[in-house]
């Protein structure tokens, strides 16, 4: 797909070259040259476009993936019931049993997870700044 999306760029880059010089010296097979400024023109904005899907899907196959506890760890969500310490919270789509990490978060509160303790997430409002390592 990558490939064909390049190609598609550099024959589209081609041809509005072609079409440029042909309308600045006159030569413009049959079409006014105002006609062939402008398609010109659309010629490189779509090529543009297919540069741009090219870059971003060559940019998408070196990405890394992240799942699991890499994914988790400081991913914010929204607290779905008290947590005093324990109750549930929102992360990535997903409803999690949660721990808070100092006290009590309130429902409906932005919180951030810290680190897992089993299948539990450790989290903290988002606001609070700690300076403490967050897991031992």
């Amino acid at each position: 797909m990558h490939v064909w999306l390049g190609f598609l760029a550099g024959i589209l880059i081609a041809a509005a070259g072609l079409l440029i010089i042909s309308a600045s010296l006159g030569m413009t097979i049959g079409l006014a040259w105002e006609i062939a400024v402008v398609l010109a023109i659309i010629l490189l904005v779509t090529a543009g476009i297919a540069a741009w899907l090219f870059n971003a899907g060559i940019k998408a196959q070196y990405k890394s993936v992240k799942t699991g506890k890499e994914a988790l760890i400081g991913a914010k969500g929204v607290a779905t019931s008290d947590l005093k310490p324990k109750g549930e919270v929102r992360v990535l789509g997903e409803f999690w049993q949660a721990i808070a990490k100092d006290g009590f978060i309130a429902n409906g509160m932005a919180v951030e997870v810290v680190c897992l303790e089993g299948m539990f997430l450790v989290v903290k409002p988002t606001e609070e700044k700690l300076n403490s390592p967050e897991c031992q």
